[in-house]
């Protein structure tokens, strides 16, 4: 992760200097001088980002350009404040600054009721009361109407709550809840929320979800041009608070803005404590199901009391949210991507290191300290505490399209990868693109499968470097067209030369060959240098193996191959402490099979396509990522009494009957 911190420029009583002490690497920061639905100048722009550079930090995010409210109602001179909008965007991409978090709330961007929760070592932090807030909203706001948003118990609660509050309590408690953050909005006054509040009088959830599709649609190919990739935070707290609509408060709320914008470039700042402040949600899988579109993250974490009320964490690591699951999912999606994501510790407590300062409430100096810090060891120990760390894996077929996010993905848990490929040249192009992403405990090896000279050479030099083996991943293999049928099935009518009797032979031999004998000579050749010491060897099947499919007669019999000697190796090599599995993937598109599935265009599915997708229950196709976990599974230690196994990763395909 890039590590992030949030910081309100020169009227933030936290300085650059101290942000760079913390261990910061990247500024989340905006133009908080400027008024919401101003264009920002580029010559302010740069000031701010030289000031960020000269402290050895970037500014990497926006947060925020906050959306005007004539935007959100779309009202008034809405337009020219999109148009605004978009000039802004254009000159925060002219100066390479190309992530913007904003969020569409109405008037309050977040709500809290009390700002010093104390915590038993007398730290505080901040706190949602549900009765607290309903009091403010019935007796102190009394918000016509607002007695049907809460149930008898609640209310009476609430009037309990106000009877027994003096005058000191009620000021302190409404300040909270109207308390505006730097460049979003004021701090209000109950008169003048009360007024606001009139403004979005016959806009529901519906018509706001409406609004934000518009501007995001219209926003969309201005930020694909550019690169912008736009980040919306989650309603905080996701739950509907004083007759104001909300719309992205869980997963279908996530799940129809991907619908209806479906650019890419329109993403979401995956903030947990915010949807935290659901009980009902579940932010692993959250973040899970929309990974592509996290463009942002704030880890923090909630603690929860009665009903709906709850408290930020003492710990960034515990309470409601499962931070070392996100974080795993977070260290993933940089895989995959081959890049990091700006991360930021969110709402810190207040502690004694912060008195004497006027800090804003959860953005304390400590606080924040001291959660990035515990943010930072737990994605370090994820990284370094792995099973694999300094293991040495041989992998054949390296630099292929499903070996090489499995060779990345070792990289990343501290694993030294030989790269084997037949072309030498092509391992050490992925050797310099790995390397490029800090990844350079690699060995680039030309080696040809199918030749125990080769493979010996390659494996001397594996000794040479590191001294050991401890895993063999047999990636090498694939199909060839002489290998394949060009009709499904004979029928009366067909061409001899299109089916089985005019399969060529040597197209057979050649792709059981590259298959089954490009899996048994590598695992003779490095399996040896595992007897004294035990290791794993993963070999590649295909879910083709149980369930033959149309055309690739080659091809199904060589996995069936591999299937069967798998058992064999595995039931051979016991004695030894060697392991041998395999994995069966599904349909996932290669450079072999991309124009069987897919027409011209990348997008449309062929005929074969089709037939694919209505036979994966999960309707879509593998991603190479997909296969990672299991095979990280299989050579780890959690994996010691598994072998002789073969896991299909396959979409539920050989699960299907197709009724």
């Amino acid at each position: 992760m890039k590590q992030g911190w949030r910081w309100f420029g020169t009227q933030d009583p936290i300085s650059l200097k101290e942000i760079r002490q913390a261990g910061v690497t990247d500024v989340v920061a905006a133009l908080y001088e400027r008024k919401c639905g101003e264009v920002w100048p580029i010559e302010e722009i740069r000031a701010r980002q030289e000031a960020v550079r000269a402290a050895g930090m970037e500014w990497s995010v926006i947060e925020s350009v906050p959306v005007h409210e004539s935007v959100k109602t779309r009202t008034g001179d809405f337009q020219t404040y999109i148009e605004n909008y978009k000039q802004t965007l254009r000159n925060l991409a002219a100066c390479g600054i190309k992530v913007v978090c904003y969020n569409f709330m109405p008037i309050l961007d977040w709500t809290r009721s009390q700002l010093d929760y104390a915590l038993p070592d007398g730290s505080s932090v901040l706190n949602f009361d549900e009765v607290a807030v309903a009091a403010f909203d019935l007796h102190i706001l009394k918000r016509p109407g607002a007695e049907k948003d809460y149930d008898d118990a609640l209310r009476a609660k609430a009037k309990a709550w106000f009877e027994a509050a003096d005058p000191a309590l009620i000021e302190k408690t409404s300040k909270g809840i109207l308390l505006g953050l730097p460049g979003t909005v004021d701090d209000l006054t109950v008169e003048g929320f009360r007024d606001l509040l009139k403004t979005y009088e016959g806009i529901d959830d519906a018509t706001l979800r409406a609004n934000l599709y518009a501007f995001l649609n219209e926003l969309a190919p201005l930020c694909e041009e550019l690169g912008v990739r736009m980040a919306i935070h989650p309603d905080d707290p996701p739950r509907s608070l004083f007759g104001l609509p909300r719309i992205l408060s869980d997963a279908d709320d996530i799940r129809e803005m991907c619908a209806k914008v479906p650019s890419e470039n329109m993403g979401l700042t995956l903030c947990t404590g915010s949807l935290g402040g659901g009980r009902a949600n579940d932010e692993v899988a959250i973040f899970r199901e929309f990974a592509r579109r996290v463009h942002f993250v704030h880890f923090r974490n909630v603690v929860y009391a009665d009903g709906g009320t709850f408290h930020e964490s003492g710990c960034h690591l515990c309470g409601k949210v499962d931070m070392p699951r996100l974080m795993r999912i977070l260290l993933d999606e940089e895989a995959r991507r081959g890049e990091q994501i700006v991360v930021r510790p969110d709402h810190g407590r207040l502690m004694e290191i912060d008195k004497g300062r006027t800090c804003y409430s959860g953005y304390s100096y400590g606080g924040r300290l001291v959660g990035l810090a515990e943010l930072r060891g737990l994605e370090y120990g994820l990284i370094h505490g792995s099973d694999l760390d300094g293991k040495v894996i041989v992998v054949t077929g390296a630099a292929g399209v499903l070996c090489s996010v499995m060779t990345e993905d070792f990289l990343r848990h501290g694993a030294k990868v030989a790269l084997l490929d037949l072309h030498g040249e092509k391992a050490e192009a992925f050797a310099a693109a790995l390397a490029a992403k800090g990844l350079t405990e690699t060995l680039p090896l030309g080696a040809n499968v199918l030749d125990r000279a080769s493979l010996e050479a390659a494996r001397d030099a594996v000794l040479a470097k590191w001294g050991r083996v401890d895993i063999l991943v047999n990636g090498a293999g694939g199909n060839h067209p002489k290998g394949t049928c060009a009709a499904e099935q004979m029928t009366p009518d067909a061409k001899l030369e299109e089916t089985f009797f005019g399969l060529d032979i040597e197209g057979f031999e050649f792709v059981n060959r590259l298959n089954f004998i490009g899996t048994l000579l590598p695992s003779q050749v490095f399996a040896k240098e595992m007897l004294a010491t035990g290791g794993s060897i993963v070999n590649i099947s295909s879910m083709a193996a149980t369930q033959p499919l149309t055309k690739v007669a080659a091809y199904a019999a060589a996995k069936a191959s591999i299937e069967n000697f798998t058992r064999w190796l595995a039931t051979h090599l016991a004695p030894m402490g060697i392991r041998v599995n395999a994995i069966a993937p599904g349909f996932f598109i290669t450079n072999q099979n991309r124009f069987l599935m897919l027409e011209q265009d990348g997008k449309t599915l062929t005929p074969r396509g089709h037939k694919v997708i209505a036979k994966t229950p999960m309707r879509k196709f593998g991603q190479p990522s997909d296969l990672c976990g299991a095979v990280r599974y299989l050579v780890s230690d959690d994996a010691s009494f598994v072998t002789g196994i073969v896991i299909p990763i396959d979409g539920g395909f050989l699960a299907y009957s197709g009724v």
